[in-house]
C-alpha cells in the first residue's frame, strides 16, 4: 500500500494536471467561439452560390456544361478525410477515421485514393493499403480561404485530368458544443443544377443523403438532380416531407453579361473551393468543441481522483495517529 508521502505526491501531481486541463478547456472554449463564428458566417455563402447557380441553369436558354458537371463511370474515387493535427480531443479523430475506413471498405471494388487533411489522418492511413497523399502541413492550424482553395484546386485538377472519377469529403460536422455529426459529402462531380424553389432540401442535405446511402450500400446509380435525390432519399432529408419536386416554381429571368455559361464557368470552381473551405471550418469548430468537452471531463475526473486520494490519505493518517495513541497507552500501562 502507498505511504502517506507517496499519496501526498500523487495529490500534488493530480492537482497540477487539473490545472493544465482546466486551462486547456478555457483555451479550447475561446477558440471554439472564434471558429464557430467563422463557420456560421461562411455557411450561407455556399448555399447562396448554389441557389444562384440553380437559377442560372434554370433560366439559361441553352443547357449548361462544364467539366466539373461531367458524370463518368466511377472507377477511381478520391476521399478527402479531415482530421485534426493534435490529440487530446476525445474520440474526435478515431470516430472520423473509423467512419472513413467504413466508407473505403464499401468502395472496395473501386480504385481508391485518400487525401489526408490533418496529421492524425495522415499517420493512420499511410500505414494502410490505400494510396495516400497529404493536403498539406498545418492546413488546419493556419486555416484560411487561400489554403482551402489550393486544396480544392488540386482536387479539381485530379478530376479534370481524369485521374479520379469522384471526390468525397469525410469529416465531422459541427452541430453544437456537445454534438458533432460524421458526414460523407460528394464534392465532384457537381450534380446537375436544378432550381428547387423554396421549401426544397438544401444542397448539403441532398448531397449528404446521397453519399450516406452509397456508404450504406444502397443502389443509387450515378449522380442525379437534387429534386430526384430528395424524392428517392426522402427519409434521410428532414425537409423532404413537405417538398414537392413537381410543384410549379416561379422563376425570375435575368439578363446575364457576358453570358450564363461564362458565369457558370467562373462560379463552379469557386463553389467547389467554398465547399472545401466550409468542410474545414466545420471540422475545426467540431475539433475545438470535442477538445473542450474532453478537457472538461478530464478536469472532473482529476477532481474525483483528488477526493479519493485525499480520503485515503486521511484514513492512513487516522490509522497512524490511532496506532501511536495505542502504543502510548500500552507503554503507560506496562510501567504502572
Amino acid at each position: 500500500m502507498a505511504t502517506l508521502l507517496e499519496l501526498r505526491r500523487r495529490v500534488r501531481s493530480v492537482k497540477n494536471i487539473r490545472q493544465i486541463t482546466r486551462a486547456m478547456k478555457l483555451v479550447a472554449g475561446a477558440k471554439l467561439r472564434r471558429a464557430q463564428d467563422s463557420m456560421l458566417d461562411a455557411r450561407p455563402y455556399s448555399e447562396k452560390m448554389w441557389d444562384v447557380l440553380g437559377e442560372l441553369a434554370a433560366t439559361s436558354e441553352q443547357k449548361v456544361s462544364h467539366p466539373l458537371l461531367e458524370v463518368r463511370d466511377v472507377k477511381r474515387i478520391t476521399a478527402v478525410v479531415i482530421t485534426s493535427d493534435r490529440g487530446l480531443c476525445g474520440a474526435f479523430n478515431s470516430n472520423v477515421i473509423r467512419y472513413a475506413t467504413r466508407a473505403l471498405e464499401t468502395w472496395d471494388d473501386k480504385e481508391l485514393h485518400v487525401v489526408a487533411a490533418g496529421r492524425k489522418g495522415w499517420d493512420h492511413f499511410r500505414r494502410g493499403e490505400w494510396e495516400v497523399d497529404t493536403a498539406g502541413e498545418d492546413l488546419l492550424k493556419n486555416l484560411s480561404y487561400p489554403s482551402a482553395a489550393a486544396t480544392a484546386r488540386y482536387l479539381i485538377e485530379l478530376y479534370e485530368t481524369k485521374e479520379t472519377d469522384a471526390v468525397y469529403l469525410i469529416y465531422n460536422e459541427f452541430v453544437s458544443a456537445l454534438r458533432q455529426n460524421l458526414v460523407v459529402e460528394p464534392l465532384l462531380p457537381i450534380r446537375e443544377l436544378p432550381f428547387g424553389g423554396a421549401g426544397g432540401p438544401t444542397f448539403r442535405e441532398a448531397a449528404r443523403a446521397f453519399a450516406e446511402a452509397q456508404v450504406d450500400g444502397d443502389e443509387h446509380p450515378g449522380f442525379s438532380a437534387i429534386g430526384t435525390i430528395a424524392t428517392e432519399l426522402g427519409e434521410s432529408i428532414s425537409e423532404a416531407a413537405s417538398f414537392d419536386p413537381g410543384a410549379p416554381t416561379e422563376i425570375i429571368d435575368y439578363i446575364y453579361e457576358p453570358s450564363g455559361q461564362a458565369i457558370i464557368n467562373e462560379l463552379l470552381p469557386q463553389f467547389a473551393e467554398a465547399q472545401v473551405f466550409q468542410a474545414l471550418l466545420e471540422s475545426s469548430a467540431a475539433e475545438h468543441a470535442a477538445r473542450m468537452a474532453a478537457m472538461d471531463s478530464a478536469t472532473k475526473n482529476a477532481e474525483e481522483l483528488i477526493d479519493d486520494l485525499t480520503l485515503t490519505m486521511n484514513k492512513l493518517r487516522q490509522e497512524a495517529i490511532t496506532t501511536e495513541i495505542l502504543e502510548v497507552v500500552g507503554g503507560a500501562a506496562a510501567l504502572s
